[in-house]
């Protein structure tokens, strides 16, 4: 799983790790357990962060950054479609 800052929230974190889903969050610290925890973080993968972001450039450089619809829900799925229009453009010959 991949979150923003606002997973810092206590309850949240432990009940995520109550069902065994393991955090990409990098903690802040100083101590030698956190400082491990890092490590294995970033062993784990978190490294792929860059071709996500890559991903969200292409697609509003090509798309526009504007998302038009209002409600929650078809915001969601404008972004999904502008990921699948990304997606298919890939696959086609130029003419």
């Amino acid at each position: 799983m991949a979150a923003d800052k606002a997973f810092q929230n206590w309850h949240t974190k432990y009940e995520f790790y109550a069902l065994g889903v393991e955090s990409l969050i990098l903690q802040r610290g100083l101590r030698l357990v956190t400082k491990g925890h890092n490590a294995l973080i970033q062993e784990n993968g978190y490294s792929q962060h860059w071709m996500a972001e890559t991903s969200y450039s292409t697609t509003k450089r090509s798309l526009g950054d504007a998302v038009r619809a209002l409600g929650w829900y078809r915001q969601f799925r404008e972004i999904v479609l502008m990921f699948a229009i990304i997606n298919i453009e890939k696959l086609c010959e130029p003419l």
